[in-house]
């Protein structure tokens, strides 16, 4: 087979492969809550930093409550079997409290489905009556 034919097959799986990488950006919002200075960051540097919130919610004394969400999507982890061999899929949440359009509070909490598992065992139960 000349070099060329050769060559070809190759570089078209190459392109293949890099081409499935590519994706949506996918925010981290734990990262992003280490940057937040409460007292310190500007709503409008909040902005410039995280973009516009999921969620938008006015709390007491016209406070502005900005609330940001992230969910992993991976269908792999929800397949039978071979599921459990990635890491479980978690949720996390990003809460930010405005006052005078600054940042008055952030708060970050992730959860990982797998950890609520504890809710279907009740093995412990069955020798009670």
């Amino acid at each position: 087979m000349p070099p060329r034919r050769f060559f070809l097959p190759i570089f078209v799986c190459a392109v293949l492969l890099l081409a499935s990488c590519a994706g949506p950006p996918v925010r981290n919002l734990a990262s992003d809550a280490a940057m937040i200075k409460a007292g310190q960051t500007s709503r409008q540097e909040l902005s410039q930093l995280l973009g516009e919130p999921d969620e938008r919610q006015t709390g007491a004394n016209g406070q502005e409550i900005w609330i940001y969400h992230e969910k992993e999507k991976s269908r792999l982890k929800t397949a039978p079997v071979i599921g459990r061999l990635f890491s479980p899929r978690n949720e996390e949440t990003l809460t930010v409290v405005i006052r005078d359009n600054v940042v008055f509070a952030a708060q970050y909490g992730a959860i990982a489905y797998d950890r609520q598992s504890w809710k279907n065992d009740f093995e412990w139960q069955k020798g009670k009556k």
